[in-house]
């Protein structure tokens, strides 16, 4: 996924509301931008931090600029939440995920579970009929602790009734998949984040042992856009401190 139109150099002066962070451009000026993440955005918000923001494609917006990417080190981390969704529908429907390859029907926003009240990111068909449906759930991934990725940053009840509804397509014969998008390049291994979020952790290992899959996937990330990186291995251990 391209950036278009092109992301604008800032500094990252504070995030605050949850939806809004104050940002310096070069030119001095501080302006307000939309920031589409919800979560604590540990490590990645940090005040003085070099950024990015796109402008706003629609006049009639109220805030002008999106915040995009946050540098933390070295390391650029994405921070728009929309992002991972269309990256792994781009690379689904490139067939770049070597284990759903055999797919080739990739649909957005699709409704599903017993009472279809339920959207589920991805389903995965295959236009001959030959495979069952598979349901893919994306998780956006910014926290790092040491060289680990870790899901969920705050309590995550929403993301608890995801895993049963994955394992409930599982139970009616489909395939599930959760795909942490693991949005830096600086992890080299995934695991939930226990001490944040002992129930997530725990439902995670019991519905990946009823048959739910799960594929961590780091991203690639500069200033031109980003992609689907490699994936990464479950630890399956306790977070521990940077």
């Amino acid at each position: 996924m391209r950036f278009d139109p092109p992301l604008v150099p800032v500094t990252l002066l504070r995030r605050y509301k949850r939806f809004l962070a104050d940002v310096q451009f070069e030119d001095g000026r501080v302006e307000i931008a939309h920031c589409t993440n919800t979560g604590r955005m540990t490590g990645c918000s940090e005040p003085g931090s070099k950024a990015m923001v796109s402008p706003a494609t629609n006049p009639d917006r109220k805030l002008r600029w999106t915040l995009r990417l946050v540098a933390a080190g070295r390391t650029w981390v994405s921070v728009d939440t929309q992002v991972p969704n269309r990256v792994v529908l781009e690379a689904l429907r490139r067939r770049r995920v070597p284990e759903l390859a055999a797919y080739d029907v990739a649909t957005p926003e699709v409704r599903f579970g017993r009472d279809l009240k339920s959207r589920i990111d991805v389903l995965l068909t295959d236009s001959a009929g030959l495979l069952p449906p598979c349901y893919v759930e994306v998780k956006n991934v910014t926290l790092r602790r040491g060289r680990t990725a870790h899901f969920p940053d705050a309590v995550s009840e929403r993301g608890l009734k995801h895993l049963h509804e994955l394992a409930g397509e599982v139970a009616r014969g489909h395939r599930a998949v959760l795909l942490p998008f693991v949005a830096r390049a600086d992890c080299d291994a995934f695991d939930a984040a226990h001490e944040i979020d002992p129930a997530w952790a725990e439902a995670l290992a019991i519905v990946t042992a009823a048959g739910v899959e799960l594929f961590p996937h780091r991203a690639r990330i500069d200033r031109h856009g980003v992609s689907m990186g490699t994936r990464l291995p479950w630890i399956r251990a306790a977070a521990t401190a940077d």
